[in-house]
């Protein structure tokens, strides 16, 4: 019986080994404490590196804002001034045929009658452009489509009767 015990108690000891084996786990453990520190600095370095970007990255965001919003100050100045400017030079426009032919035919109401003449047709192509403007203006095919339900629910509420 004795000896089946001393049999079972052998197999449940974990090693018998060397004494040198420990020391190899050791190393092996330093090694990997070595390398998991390098990995960690790397990665802190990187993490360090990616806040530095994002924190230029945004800076820059904030002065290509600054210099968008003094860039739309400046274009609305323009475009107040541009308006104003457009009419005198469409005046200066017609005042300059009106002057030609006064110079060509030395008559004072053939120049004039330019004049006139070209500021009429100013007008005329602005009329023009404003009607063809106005067609856009408005919810036709919205009214059309809310007629055409209204039609289709007063059919149906006329088959309910």
């Amino acid at each position: 019986m004795m000896e089946n015990t001393d049999d079972v108690c052998s197999k449940d000891k974990i090693s018998d080994g060397t004494q040198s084996e420990p020391h190899v786990n050791s190393d092996e453990m330093n090694v990997n404490v070595e390398e998991i520190k390098d990995i960690f600095n790397k990665v802190s370095k990187l993490a360090q590196e990616v806040g530095q970007w994002s924190e230029s990255t945004v800076q820059l965001f904030f002065m290509e804002v600054l210099r968008n919003v003094a860039a739309a100050k400046q274009f609305f100045v323009c475009q107040l001034l541009f308006i104003p400017l457009l009419v005198l030079f469409i005046f200066s426009l017609c005042v300059c045929t009106g002057i030609v032919l006064y110079s060509i035919t030395l008559n004072i109401l053939i120049g004039v009658g330019g004049f006139l003449l070209a500021m009429m047709l100013v007008l005329v192509g602005l009329l023009y452009w404003q009607k063809r403007l106005i067609r856009f203006f408005g919810f036709k095919e919205t009214v059309s489509q809310l007629k055409e339900g209204i039609d289709v629910i007063s059919k149906a509420s006329k088959s309910f009767d």
